[in-house]
């Protein structure tokens, strides 16, 4: 049965397995699978070539490296403008951290239950995860839960569901790397929308590179929920917001 909802993958230095991980979620029945190609060099060249080969999948292009951001809010866009009847989309990462069978779990709790964040959420057990990612996120989480009395365990998550019309206003949030997710939390929390976590597989693969450098990376997004938490701005609103003003 076809999913009522598209899934994007910002991809940059993505896994050699990409291309067979697209085709599961399309043999899965997600009818559109986004992939930005985030300015990554001529040698990942037969990765998007094999992409474009795959009838579900869409590739957008940025000419050089944005950030992980600007790259999820290329395919908002192209999400909004190209499609009408999907009633939201599940962001997933390249790095084969996210099982199948997860993304397509958050993916369907998002149209069954109709909360408009869903996030897949990983359990970090000392020991049982790196150190560096088992003090980054419970740092993190425990710093958002003190200043938004939100509490969510894994607020690094790559695996989210946003129903669509949250991402009228999630696509106008500043942020173009990492902290543009944790800007996505911190105005949830702020508009008091309900975020529902449910529990995914914990995935790393022994010779797993990743983008995000968990020590510096956390104390920017650190500096970025402080900000947030004492930012006087308005939040963004959505079209409707704007035209019942």
């Amino acid at each position: 049965m076809q999913k009522q909802y598209a899934v994007t993958i910002p991809a940059y230095h993505p896994s050699k397995n990409l291309p067979n991980y697209v085709k599961n979620l399309a043999a899965n029945g997600v009818p559109c699978i986004l992939v930005v190609n985030d300015g990554n060099s001529p040698k990942y060249d037969s990765i998007f070539l094999q992409l474009s080969d795959i009838p579900e999948c869409v590739v957008l292009n940025h000419s050089v490296n944005k950030g992980k951001g600007a790259a999820m809010k290329t395919a908002f866009r192209y999400f909004l403008e190209r499609t009408e009847s999907w009633k939201g989309i599940v962001t997933a990462d390249a790095d084969d951290q996210h099982a199948v069978e997860d993304v397509v779990k958050v993916g369907d709790e998002l149209v069954k239950d109709g909360t408009c964040l869903v996030l897949g959420s990983r359990t970090f057990e000392y020991g049982k995860v790196p150190t560096r990612s088992y003090i980054g996120n419970t740092l993190t989480s425990f710093v958002f839960k003190q200043l938004f009395k939100c509490s969510i365990r894994d607020t690094q998550t790559g695996l989210r569901g946003i129903d669509r019309h949250s991402l009228q206003w999630i696509t106008r949030l500043r942020g173009e790397k990492f902290d543009y997710e944790m800007n996505m939390l911190i105005n949830a929390a702020k508009r008091k929308i309900p975020v529902k976590e449910m529990t995914i597989q914990t995935i790393y693969h022994k010779n797993h590179q990743s983008n995000y450098r968990s020590y510096q990376d956390s104390i920017r997004i650190i500096r970025h929920l402080l900000t947030g938490f004492f930012t006087k701005k308005s939040l963004p609103r959505t079209k409707a917001e704007e035209e019942a003003l």
